[in-house]
């Protein structure tokens, strides 16, 4: 699933392309991938995108909005008859012509980004006034897209149990929301409902950044700790946004410009098994098992035994 980093990536560049346009006509292709009264988009303009957490929200004119979550496997290709040059932003751009046209993409990078389309994984084709189609794909049919308005989005579940960003609160708000939790403190910290947009990846890294033991109870933790924690998911995070996300080994994420990001030149601990810390004092990297996700920490440098 894309973190933080891998969503707001997607989103500045989405932002770029679609800002001023608008939507002729939308195809759903499976009910259960597009949700909300479709009819009440067409002819809207869209006036900018933004992020909730790991959701991406199109924002369109008369307080309307497509929310889309794209889940383990969702992914938007724009196919656009544009021929000018790519935007390089986040690196040397790429993109691919197919059949005179033009095609960016953001999410799981499926054959289906580079493949015929629709395909045989499209839930919803956006049709643009300027001749562009977006498709939703999405091959496990986890992920959605929501026509709302912004009473709609407020009260969405997802919405209203989400949690703050980090940098969105204080050191105190941060302790005051794991302090009580009995859980291990990297459960904690992925649970979107208190803390947003941070998955494994950060996770793993900014607890390594902590020197904190993945395992250990959330309760455990001193407030100066727990400063030093919040401190070091924001500096992983805004390094996974600047290097425009994570391409781990399995090539999940994939910026709009069909180019993967490159934070994985920079993980800490995450999917470094059998590898040397990155400290001079530290360990090889180990990989266990906590709340079923892959978990990787330094022996040496993150106890457990407090």
């Amino acid at each position: 699933m894309p973190e933080l980093p891998e969503i707001e990536t997607i989103k500045l560049q989405l932002e770029e392309k679609l800002t001023g346009e608008r939507i002729s006509a939308i195809e759903t292709l499976h009910k259960k991938s597009v949700q909300g009264d479709t009819r009440q988009v067409i002819g809207k303009k869209i006036i900018g995108v933004r992020r909730l957490g790991k959701m991406l929200v199109i924002n369109l004119e008369n307080d309307l909005h497509l929310a889309i979550h794209f889940k383990m496997s969702g992914q938007l290709v724009l196919v656009s008859s544009d021929k000018k040059p790519a935007s390089r932003q986040g690196g040397q751009a790429t993109r691919i012509k197919n059949r005179e046209k033009i095609r960016i993409v953001g999410g799981h990078p499926s054959g289906d980004w580079t493949g015929k389309l629709p395909s045989k994984h499209t839930r919803a084709i956006f049709k643009l006034q300027s001749g562009a189609k977006m498709y939703f794909n999405d091959q496990r049919i986890f992920g959605w897209v929501r026509v709302v308005s912004s009473l709609q989005l407020a009260e969405d579940s997802f919405v209203k149990n989400l949690g703050p960003e980090p940098w969105n609160i204080t050191d105190d708000q941060f302790y005051e929301l794991i302090r009580k939790r009995k859980k291990a403190i990297k459960l904690v910290i992925m649970d979107q409902t208190v803390i947003s947009g941070i998955g494994n990846i950060y996770a793993n890294d900014g607890l390594w950044e902590a020197r904190i033991h993945p395992g250990r109870n959330a309760q455990s933790l001193a407030s100066q700790e727990a400063k030093l924690l919040r401190a070091s998911l924001i500096k992983v995070l805004r390094e996974g946004i600047r290097y425009g996300g994570a391409t781990t080994s399995d090539a999940k994420y994939i910026n709009l410009d069909g180019l993967g990001g490159h934070y994985q030149e920079h993980f800490r601990t995450y999917d470094r098994e059998g590898k040397k810390c990155l400290r001079s004092d530290g360990g090889v990297i180990k990989k266990i098992t906590l709340g079923s996700r892959g978990t990787y920490f330094c022996p040496k440098c993150q106890i457990r035994d407090k």
